[in-house]
């Protein structure tokens, strides 16, 4: 193995969180290889549950947990969907 490389059950296990778990529910997950980057949407009741989730890639770099309306569901209930 190259020095610096991660071994192969580091990096199964750096990617668990692909799977969500009973709290988090992971509705899309990328990566960008070229910059060392994932981008992830998911749906979770409370915030804790997701930096749970995450912790360990918290430690590997930045780490960006932003909430967002579901802005489709949005709509729908104000009843201006196809308006």
């Amino acid at each position: 193995m190259a020095e610096g490389s991660v071994s192969r059950e580091a990096g199964i296990e750096g990617e668990r969180w692909v799977e969500g778990n009973d709290d988090v529910k992971v509705i899309a997950a990328g990566g960008y290889q070229a910059a060392h980057r994932y981008y992830a949407v998911v749906e979770a009741d409370d915030y804790n549950s997701v930096v749970l989730l995450f912790n360990g890639l918290m430690w590997r770099g930045d780490v960006e947990v932003l909430p967002l309306n579901d802005m489709i569901a949005r709509r729908k209930a104000a009843g201006n969907w196809g308006k």
